[in-house]
């Protein structure tokens, strides 16, 4: 079952609470590891774990979380219900599958977060493993039946019944029809003195709010932003905080807590806190720029009022695009996005976590086919194992057979350790290098772990705070609060936007009341603007195909828009799907690292690398899109409003 209904709606409860009345009767024998509950994110399982503590404590059902940070399980003696990550799942099936045969029922928290990403694709090929344990486990009368039940929940889902059947078969979808309405206020921010945000939050008071968490779309924002309004105003006191993936696991949890017990609190946080972690009631969402998907416009919205019929919100645009951008949003955020193609890559991933799971420390190609049946041809999946014999991950073990390489071997050694290139069980990719572990001076305590645009700052700061650099031990960077020098150095308030999404520069166009596979001509002193809407992957895509066609076609601040041109077309240029595969396979690089094809890509054969490329490319797509365009002069009117996108402030 696929359940959609509303953030905040009781969708887990729904879920928990029939699967604990049908698998864990009051009169049962010893506890064993019964239902699985899946959530995308660490902090979700850790907030979890304290909001069913006093239920399941009350109807004695013993429970357990087992994460990278935090594991309570006990493998002798395993809970009823286990709250974990796709990737804790991972490594518990290769460590000791044999715990998961009692397993009857799965709940899968958040799907939408899942879908169309590697991590999704990992899920559907555990989701494989976990039913070929259950399947083993009956034919050796170690389970009653090979029966597991499934239940996957969503706030946000567009298609609910081709997102669910990607994970199991014949779904049945139970939508609950509404949504909170939204009660948005769409304000404009000077990008270089935000002001604009600071005269909001001194409105509270007189709307009876208390407390707000402050969306920005880059840790570099939140940061900013942050310093910004703890400089300008005591309106919160100390109770300014600051949430992101780079803070220390604990220095995270610590902030929840404080937020959460806050009467009057502020919280500037990116993706972290859109979903579901318990926070306490939040009086006001507010959005700092427009967020890269639909998705996490909903669920950003969504924490706003959380126990009320309506969700008070506020974005602030700093240019026109970010304007046009929230206005969609607000007016529809339920667009479908395109089909996505299996991440290949996550094969690699698997094999290896398949080695560990396996008594025999081998794999067989009969036996791969199996797990990965329906997802990569065999042909592909030969050439794979291929590729991982030859750079020494696997090496020839019996007659059809692989076994663990050289290379494999330093890998397991380096897990524990932060300069791990890959993580054996995750496919979440990594594209800042290996982080570098920030510790206070005074506390001596790790705080955070930043990557290497944590740098590019003019200002260093941590939670808002300015620091400064003491000296580096070659193992962790060690900081104390406060700058030197008398007057703090400029703030950057900007950062690098994120990838436009095909759907979204669709749904921008229409809401701009441009029809579908209209395409606009803005005619400049020099040259003019082609306003395509195809997004940024198309987009880039696009120009390289114009230049066989217009050798001075270029790139503008927006390339998911529009690009640049010396003359107007007097119609769309059409192509061959030859055409596009041959750019495809020259330009294979640039375009994947577009594309969030997973930590293990880059370990395929060059073949099946420009193969992932094209398969989530959409080629038939591509072309179907370009062969209905029609190419039309912009009016007076549209020609002001489209350059007006391209403007950074």
């Amino acid at each position: 079952m696929l359940l959609c209904a509303a953030t905040a709606s009781g969708k887990t409860a729904a879920a928990l609470a029939p699967l604990i009345e049908r698998y864990l009767p009051p009169l049962r024998p010893r506890p064993q590891l019964t239902i699985l509950y899946l959530l995308p994110t660490r902090a979700l399982v850790n907030d979890l774990y304290r909001r069913l503590a006093a239920p399941l404590n009350r109807l004695q059902i013993s429970y357990a979380v087992k994460t990278r940070d935090l594991t309570t399980l006990n493998v002798k003696r395993p809970a009823d219900l286990l709250l974990t990550t796709p990737e804790s799942l991972d490594s518990l099936l290769a460590a000791d599958a044999r715990l998961l045969n009692q397993v009857r029922a799965v709940v899968i928290d958040e799907l939408h977060e899942f879908d169309g990403t590697v991590r999704g694709d990992q899920l559907r090929i555990l989701l494989n493993r976990l039913r070929q344990v259950r399947a083993y486990a009956h034919r050796q009368d170690e389970a009653e039946d090979s029966h597991i039940q499934f239940v996957a929940l969503s706030a946000t889902a567009s298609e609910p019944v081709r997102m669910a059947s990607r994970y199991f078969d014949a779904p049945h979808i139970v939508e609950v029809v509404g949504r909170r309405s939204i009660d948005a206020d769409l304000l404009p921010l000077d990008p270089e003195h935000p002001t604009g945000l600071l005269d909001y939050l001194h409105t509270f008071q007189r709307r009876g709010w208390r407390k707000a968490l402050v969306f920005c779309n880059t840790r570099a924002e939140v940061e900013a932003y942050a310093t910004f309004i703890r400089r300008s105003t005591t309106l919160f006191g100390e109770a300014v905080f600051v949430h992101y993936s780079n803070l220390d696991r604990h220095k995270r949890a610590e902030i929840e807590s404080q937020f959460s017990q806050a009467e009057v609190a502020l919280c500037f946080a990116s993706s972290t806190l859109e979903l579901g972690i318990d926070i306490g009631d939040i009086d006001a969402a507010i959005l700092v720029g427009a967020p890269g998907s639909a998705s996490a416009f909903t669920q950003r919205i969504g924490r706003a009022g959380r126990r009320r019929d309506r969700s008070a919100a506020a974005c602030f645009y700093r240019n026109p695009l970010e304007r046009h951008l929230l206005e969609t949003l607000i007016q529809d955020s339920a667009f479908p996005s395109p089909p996505s193609a299996f991440h290949t890559s996550v094969v690699i991933q698997q094999i290896f976590s398949l080695l560990k799971q396996s008594p025999q420390a081998a794999v067989r190609l009969s036996n791969l086919n199996d797990v990965f049946a329906g997802l990569i041809d065999p042909p592909a999946l030969e050439a794979v194992v291929g590729e991982l014999q030859m750079r020494g991950y696997l090496q020839v073990g019996r007659a059809g057979e692989w076994r663990v390489g050289p290379k494999l071997n330093t890998l397991v050694d380096l897990q524990s350790s932060e300069h791990a290139p890959l993580s054996l069980y995750s496919n979440i990719q990594n594209t800042s290098g290996t982080p570098i572990a920030i510790r206070d001076r005074a506390t001596q305590q790790v705080v955070a772990h930043v990557d290497r645009q944590w740098f590019e700052r003019e200002t260093l700061t941590l939670e808002g705070r300015a620091v400064t650099i003491e000296w580096y031990d070659g193992e962790a960077l060690w900081v104390s609060q406060g700058q030197s020098g008398q007057n703090p150095a400029r703030l950057r308030f900007r950062s690098a936007r994120q990838v436009m999404s095909y759907p979204m520069a669709q749904a921008l166009a229409r809401h701009l009341g441009i029809e579908t596979y209209r395409t606009q001509i803005v005619a400049l002193s020099e040259g003019c603007l082609w306003f395509h809407w195809l997004g940024d992957v198309y987009g880039h895509a696009l120009q390289g195909l114009m230049r066989a066609v217009v050798s001075a076609a270029k790139a503008t601040s927006q390339p998911g828009l529009c690009l640049l041109l010396p003359e107007a077309l007097a119609q769309s240029p059409n192509w061959t799907p030859a055409q596009v595969v041959h750019y495809l396979k020259a330009h294979y690089r640039s375009v994947e690292s577009m594309m969030a094809l997973g930590a293990y890509h880059g370990l395929l054969p060059n073949e099946l690398r420009r193969r992932a490329v094209q398969d989530h490319f959409g080629i038939d797509r591509f072309l179907d899109i370009t062969a209905r365009w029609t190419v039309e002069p912009a009016t007076e009117a549209q020609a002001a409003m489209l350059s007006s996108l391209l403007l950074e402030d």
